[in-house]
């Protein structure tokens, strides 16, 4: 009886021992490396170490006395049930203190490719599309398997992204085997080690698997590895924009568009029939095959605002060739839709001749050598084209079906090369019973009598803005050899002897004329002039603005217009100076019926303004049509570019009554700020 209660002391002592020692490492994982035996025991300190640190710490084990009275450690006592001493958490996260018990687990997260409570678990069975597999780090005498399934008939390729494993020349130690199937029985595709990343596995049907071994010994990176299901589709091997289409996982055909053939689409079908013919100036023309990718006939079509003149077809002839001849993309416009009440009278097409002031002063005692330079007014061949499409300069003269119907719109339209029409649209209805003038820009242009000079208008320090009829030659639209022309600005008076100190002599590096000019109509009469030379901005030199939006509209109202004389007036001599003169701005359709009331029929388009001096304005010292001018708007302390004198009448004597027709620059705004950079 008293040995009993001596040995129930003790225990009592020890196992509050036993739990002061317990938590006295409580830097270790946590209880479940502490493991206890029976309930009377006494207890001991034994030595291992962590596997994270690595560094010796001390554990309580229980010990039990034995028949000799000597304390036994509990793992070898018959009497205990031990657990393991020191687990191990092999590839990943130490858990919480108490999850052993709770749950059996002691890692709370394992590296990439492991799994289980001691991160000692990996493969398994993958039935996807694509994915991956990886094994970050890996332990000794590890071995993991995987199944890598895809839908039939397709295949799986395997790539490894990264290979660190140990090297032996036959991948005894540490190896990656893959099998092509579903198990460790299928046939070896390979067995890689080292750091060598090997070449893509194929399967060839839709599983492989996957074998991962260590020894116990070294221990390195791991792998990583893609894979994802292929077919024979899957790199694409019809050419050409060809659809390949699947028979097996292994075969396939191919569907090619027309103009092909062969198993991959590789062969062009028309060099075995008839030689392509080359395509239409400004148009193109497409393949037509019937069965079995047989060439059987070319369709042609036009880019607008082209339109097609001839057969639109061409047939693959037995002896190679191809019927017909060769259609033609020809300039034409679609015809405006009037109403019944307007009565309609189409013109032949005629280049018409516009008379700006530079073709007067070539037409006159300077230029008459020069007549014969002209446009042609020989008729055209024309081909035809389809039902309600005119040719270019066509014209179309429009007048109200009654004479008690009121006309609106213009009276006269031509075909533009824009594929548009000029003037407004034509309908009847019942009637009823600040500081100074700018400073001037001049332009000078040599000819072989002398001098030939039209204005310009400065919109920054290297660009110069001109009508384009002045930078090209007649009825051409390609610009001047840019060292025949020579800017001069901040000039006032004719004679370079008045003000020869403030003139500015700048060299022209290069000319851009507007990709729409027409020399006949007139239309886009617009050019840039870029200089070689800097100007300098003072008193007498400006720029001018340009308008605030492009396509900006403008109303009736006065404008300013300014400008020289082609020829100088030899009245005046060395006094001459640029003419200034105030003008009014009209609609256009009284400006196209007062030219065809003076047997001068004109198309303005929507690129063109009118003004005239009268009735609004008294005399003035400027006739706008026979200078080189600018148009211009004053407001605000602003001068803005308004327009660019185009042309006019043929007239002797100035008449202030009659229209000058001038480039609206607003609708070029943009077209000019991208030739000023």
């Amino acid at each position: 009886m008293s040995a009993s209660a001596s040995t129930t002391k003790t225990c009592t002592s020890c196992l509050s021992c036993w739990l002061k020692t317990l938590y006295q490492y409580n830097h270790c994982p946590g209880p479940e490396w502490n493991v206890m035996c029976r309930g009377c025991c006494e207890y001991d300190v034994i030595r291992c170490k962590c596997p994270l640190q690595g560094t010796p710490v001390g554990y309580a084990v229980p010990c039990c006395r034995n028949a000799i009275n000597e304390c036994d450690p509990c793992i070898i006592h018959p009497g205990c049930s031990v657990f393991e001493n020191c687990k191990r958490c092999n590839n990943g996260t130490w858990g919480p203190r108490d999850d052993f018990f709770v749950s059996g687990r002691y890692c709370a997260e394992c590296r990439p490719g492991w799994s289980g409570g001691d991160c000692m678990k990996c493969g398994g069975v993958i039935h996807r599309q694509q994915g991956h597999l990886v094994l970050e780090s890996y332990p000794n005498n590890a071995r993991c398997e995987w199944t890598i399934q895809v839908d039939r008939p397709f295949n799986i390729e395997l790539r490894f992204m990264m290979l660190s494993l140990e090297f032996h020349q036959s991948c005894h130690y540490d190896y990656v085997e893959v099998r092509d199937g579903d198990s460790i029985n299928s046939r070896v595709i390979g067995r890689f080690c080292g750091n060598s990343r090997p070449a893509p596995v194929l399967s060839s049907g839709s599983s492989l698997h996957v074998l991962f071994v260590s020894d116990g010994y070294k221990n390195f990176d791991g792998i990583f590895a893609t894979f994802q299901e292929i077919s024979a589709c899957s790199s694409s091997p019809c050419l050409h924009d060809g659809t390949c289409i699947l028979d097996t996982s292994y075969t396939y055909h191919c569907a090619c568009l027309a103009g092909y053939t062969g198993k991959r689409c590789e062969t062009v079908a028309v060099e075995s029939v008839c030689v392509l013919p080359p395509k239409p100036t400004h148009g193109n023309h497409f393949l037509v095959y019937g069965p079995n990718d047989v060439l059987i006939a070319l369709q042609y079509l036009c880019h607008q605002p082209y339109e097609l003149s001839g057969n639109s077809q061409r047939t693959c002839l037995p002896n190679n060739t191809w019927s017909g001849t060769p259609p033609v993309c020809t300039q034409a416009c679609r015809e405006p839709k009037v109403s019944e009440l307007v009565r309609q009278r189409v013109l032949p097409p005629q280049v018409p001749f516009r008379k700006t002031p530079v073709h007067k002063l070539y037409l006159s005692g300077l230029g008459q050598h020069l007549r014969s330079e002209g446009p042609s007014r020989s008729p055209p061949v024309l081909s035809s084209l389809p039902p309600g499409f005119h040719h270019l300069y066509t014209h179309i003269e429009y007048e109200c079906a009654s004479p008690f119907y009121q006309h609106s719109g213009s009276s006269r339209r031509t075909c533009l090369k824009t594929g548009k029409w000029s003037g407004r649209h034509v309908s009847c209805s019942p009637g009823e019973g600040s500081r100074g003038t700018p400073c001037v820009r001049p332009l000078e242009r040599t000819t072989r009598d002398g001098k030939l000079v039209c204005s310009g208008a400065l919109v920054n320090q290297r660009s110069v803005v001109v009508a384009a009829h002045c930078v090209t030659e007649l009825g051409k639209v390609y610009p001047l050899d840019a060292a025949k022309i020579r800017v001069v600005v901040g000039k006032h008076y004719r004679d370079d002897h008045r003000e020869s100190k403030a003139l500015q002599h700048l060299r022209v590096a290069s000319i851009a004329v507007h990709n729409n000019f027409d020399p006949h109509i007139l239309d886009s009469d617009i050019a840039v002039i870029k200089l070689l030379d800097k100007v300098r901005i003072g008193e007498k030199v400006l720029p001018l603005c340009l308008p605030d939006n492009q396509k900006e509209e403008v109303t009736p109202g006065p404008g300013l217009v300014t400008g020289w004389s082609p020829l100088p007036d030899s009245s005046l001599g060395p006094d001459e100076k640029a003419r200034v003169g105030l003008v009014h701005l009209a609609h256009v359709v009284p400006c196209e019926q007062q030219y065809a009331r003076n047997g001068v029929p004109i198309s303005v388009t929507d690129n063109m303004l009118c003004a005239s001096q009268r009735p609004n304005y008294g005399p003035s010292n400027i006739c706008p049509s026979d200078t080189g001018g600018i148009l211009v708007l004053p407001g605000r302390g602003l001068w803005t570019l308004l327009g660019l004198v185009s042309f006019g009448y043929d007239q002797g004597e100035c008449d202030p009554e009659l229209y000058t027709v001038y480039t609206h620059v607003a609708n070029f705004r943009d077209w000019v700020q991208s030739n000023m950079k």
